[in-house]
């Protein structure tokens, strides 16, 4: 029995079979799900402590950040893990989505690895926009050399595109319908009372305006472009020319669509 934190780093450090006791957890495990987030969950530093401490994830983001370099013609390193005094243009660089996408699937992929490393495995995964690539890829649908490509390109494509913005509104789909235009998309439906309206700055702008002053509290996401919209339409051509040239494989692993619902 230890007193606090310090007094049971110092036993086991010790080795003291008195105060130590040993059992095993017999409760049987849950089905655990992976679950991977798509941008504006970005920040400069993610994971960093892990990248200092824990060699599976270190050893998947070098591999990342390796296979990347000339899809990208940089290193995302430095990027996810600036100094100080870089820190700024760091995260400035992270709101691009041609950095953004590439850092995220490397971080949610290194991560997977990691706790697979501790044995905790996936029963089932679902991803959100980007981060149904890092699914797919760990599903066994992509390889991981493949899925890099992919992300790469997509993010490359899309920041080829006008700019554009992303708004969380705290809506059912029903309610959020009087707020579009023909510039402003519904863009994801998150949840039966939460939706992502999408489209250029001046009009989401205006109608976070107007939804705020409605009394609904409305965030503004972290991307610089207006995703899951008709804006994207000018990269469709060539992803879907880059998506032809990969291999598609059955998943390992049950997989959920985020178009169909379904496995």
């Amino acid at each position: 029995v230890c007193t606090d934190a310090a007094d049971a780093i110092a036993t086991l450090r010790a080795d003291a079979p008195e105060r130590i006791r040993r059992r095993t957890d017999e409760r049987q495990s849950r089905p655990i799900v992976f679950m991977f987030s798509g941008q504006g969950a970005q920040y400069a530093q993610m994971g960093r402590g892990l990248y200092e401490s824990e060699p599976t994830f270190r050893e998947a983001v070098d591999r990342c950040a390796e296979i990347l370099r000339p899809f990208l013609t940089f290193d995302l390193r430095p990027i996810l893990y600036p100094a100080a005094a870089d820190e700024a243009a760091a995260q400035e660089q992270l709101r691009q989505t041609a950095v953004a996408q590439p850092a995220l699937f490397t971080i949610e992929y290194a991560l997977a690895q990691l706790w697979q490393s501790w044995g905790i495995q996936p029963q089932a995964m679902i991803g959100h926009s980007i981060g149904e690539f890092t699914a797919a890829c760990l599903a066994g649908v992509l390889s991981l050399e493949d899925a890099l490509a992919l992300v790469a390109a997509r993010g490359r494509l899309m920041q080829a595109l006008p700019g554009g913005a992303m708004l969380a509104v705290p809506l059912s789909e029903t309610a959020v319908t009087s707020y579009l235009s023909p510039t402003v998309s519904l863009a994801v439906l998150n949840a039966p009372d939460t939706c992502v309206l999408s489209g250029p700055d001046a009009a989401i702008e205006a109608v976070q305006t107007q939804l705020e002053a409605d009394g609904h509290l409305c965030r503004r996401l972290h991307t610089s472009h207006a995703f899951h919209s008709a804006m994207m339409d000018g990269a469709l051509a060539d992803f879907r020319a880059a998506v032809a040239g990969t291999t598609l494989h059955p998943p390992q692993i049950p997989l959920i669509s985020n178009v169909t619902g379904t496995w």
